[in-house]
């Protein structure tokens, strides 16, 4: 996996188009931003580009260092992953194994709620189950300044990494963060409800990139043999904590808005919107209680 020259000194220009190519060769969507990103961060430089400085000469350490690095991505490990920070919204946000990746498409959670709560001055009162990094809440919170929120999820490990999260980004004051099976410790009701709940079949999550299926914890993909069993156990709690009023902000997968909006009709919850992401397909339902309706 050693660039080609190996030489004691090889240039950013050589090494990037030697990464390039590797990448390439197993099929990675974007090699060349990839192989930037990566040098960046080999460098303790972050940037994707290195326009000017094509000529610098990288010592041994850091080729070596860099084609380790190369070598993680070709075998699909994301660079997120490796970096150990995800870009999400306007923060960024420390990443481990314990949680999911934040993904572009969740971001549409983000762009309903404000497009549903145009008064980023109002006081409210966020959840979000299923909170992983606290990428949701985070955001939400740092849009809304004086609002406060409740993040849970299942796992310790991503309850301490969305507190280091808050803390990172200076929202701790305003973030709890607690260890729950979905609602079971909950108790207050909330304004607002976030959930990017598991939504992949069982049985589909041998299909998905190796991206995903290797590096995410299926804990938190797995949304049983229809892929729907998050969404039946969380309705009937939805509407014990939510205010009246209030809204939920609910990712779905691509083919999943008509069940899923069946389950929580259901329970009580009527779908207002639906809002689809940058593939313009149904991501995110935006359901209120049906009595408001």
């Amino acid at each position: 996996m050693h660039p080609k020259p190996a030489k004691e000194a090889t240039s950013v220009k050589v090494i990037l188009e030697w990464a390039k190519e590797k990448l390439l060769g197993v099929q990675i969507e974007s090699p060349i931003l990839d192989a930037r990103l990566l040098l960046g961060f080999a460098l303790g430089t972050p940037q994707e580009r290195f326009y000017g400085s094509e000529d610098k000469i990288l010592t041994k350490s850091q080729t070596d260092n860099y084609a380790k690095l190369i070598e993680r991505r070709c075998k699909r490990e994301p660079v997120s992953r490796i970096i150990g920070t995800r870009g999400f919204w306007n923060l960024t946000l420390r990443i481990n194994s314990s949680s999911l990746d934040p993904r572009p498409d969740s971001e549409i959670l983000m762009e309903a709620i404000l497009r549903s709560l145009p008064d980023k001055a109002v006081n409210l009162k966020f959840i979000d189950f299923g909170t992983g990094t606290g990428c949701l809440l985070l955001s939400a919170l740092n849009e809304f300044p004086n609002s406060s929120g409740v993040g849970v999820d299942i796992s310790r490990e991503c309850i301490k990494l969305a507190k280091e999260n808050a803390e990172l980004n200076g929202l701790s004051r305003r973030a709890r963060f607690i260890e729950s099976d979905w609602g079971r410790e909950v108790t207050d009701k909330f304004d607002i409800i976030i959930a990017n709940p598991p939504y992949i079949q069982s049985d589909t999550i041998s299909t998905l990139d190796p991206e995903v299926k290797n590096f995410d914890p299926h804990i938190a993909l797995d949304g049983g043999q229809d892929g729907l069993s998050c969404y039946r156990k969380l309705a009937p709690q939805f509407v014990g904590i939510l205010k009246k009023g209030g809204l939920v902000f609910l990712e779905i997968g691509y083919n999943q808005s008509e069940s899923v909006s069946d389950i929580m009709e259901h329970s009580g919850l009527k779908c207002v919107h639906i809002n689809q992401d940058l593939g313009h397909r149904d991501r995110c339902l935006v359901l209120a209680h049906r009595h408001q309706y």
